[in-house]
């Protein structure tokens, strides 16, 4: 071999090493992005139900269809299983055939209140004694007294022996009311202010908080009436899964109910508050 010859056979050397590192690392980088389609592919997908009639600022529009603004809620719960490596897929039908499909295992979870009668069948996260873990709630509100604006009804809430009226829209889960409450069926949240307006009634309810803020629907000062702070009544709306689908995915509700917190958007639920089509 003579001197000349060397700078050569280097040449072809690293001609060599540098062709057998494109090799490796373009079987690499093939070999991940089949993981990450192997992965994507056995993501679960979480059948989410909820009511097929607007309900702002969680859910808008009506019908079976999801318009693109679709509501606060569902637009947490889509940051929320993103980050959680869940596929998200929405069916929107009366709220008690939504109860009825998760306890069947029909679908695999909903947004709820905890109540009792739904407790074999729904999963929420609790804490270490068994109680409800607040802290991994979807969303917080409050509902306040509203009354006309002539109305003495603060007067009347002085005095245990002096009875009001409330109106209280058919189907809505009981809440505690003060034992002079007289309650009077409406057939709902718009009825029962047009009792209230109409003065057939002293009262009814009105979301009035929201994750912790004050918050009124722009609607209500269109109306003559007023609302009484602090909030009657301050409840928590869990993501609650069927049986089915936490005996499969337990990591991935944990990671899920992890996550919403993490993605609440509370500016997000007041925009919605306002929000018309």
């Amino acid at each position: 071999m003579t001197d000349a010859s060397l700078p050569k056979q280097c040449s072809n050397a690293l001609l060599l090493l540098l062709f057998m590192t494109m090799v490796i690392f373009s079987v690499n980088a093939n070999v991940l992005h089949q993981q990450n389609d192997a992965a994507i592919e056995s993501a679960p997908t979480l059948t989410f139900c909820y009511e097929d009639k607007q309900l702002l600022p969680y859910y808008a529009g009506s019908g079976r269809n999801i318009p693109a603004l679709p509501g606060a809620t569902i637009e947490h719960l889509r940051r929320a299983a993103e980050q959680s490596g869940l596929k998200l897929a929405l069916v929107r039908l009366p709220w008690l055939r939504c109860l009825q499909k998760l306890e069947s295992n029909n679908v695999d979870a909903l947004i709820a209140a905890i109540d009792a009668d739904r407790a074999h069948y729904t999963v929420y996260p609790l804490l270490p004694d068994g109680s409800p873990d607040s802290s991994k709630a979807i969303n917080q509100l409050g509902l306040c007294l509203a009354h006309r604006f002539d109305n003495p009804l603060p007067q009347k809430l002085k005095t245990a022996d002096q009875a009001f009226t409330l109106a209280r829209p058919l189907g809505y889960r009981p809440i505690p009311f003060p034992a002079n409450t007289v309650l009077v069926d409406a057939h709902s949240p718009q009825h029962a202010l047009q009792l209230v307006v109409e003065q057939r009634v002293d009262a009814t309810t009105v979301l009035c908080q929201l994750n912790g803020l004050d918050a009124r629907e722009r609607h209500l000062n269109l109306l003559p009436i007023q609302l009484i702070y602090p909030p009657l009544h301050v409840s928590d709306g869990y993501l609650m899964f069927s049986k089915g689908f936490y005996q499969r995915y337990p990591q991935f509700a944990a990671k899920l109910w992890q996550a919403l917190p993490q993605t609440l958007d509370k500016a997000r639920y007041l925009y919605y508050l306002n929000y018309s089509e």
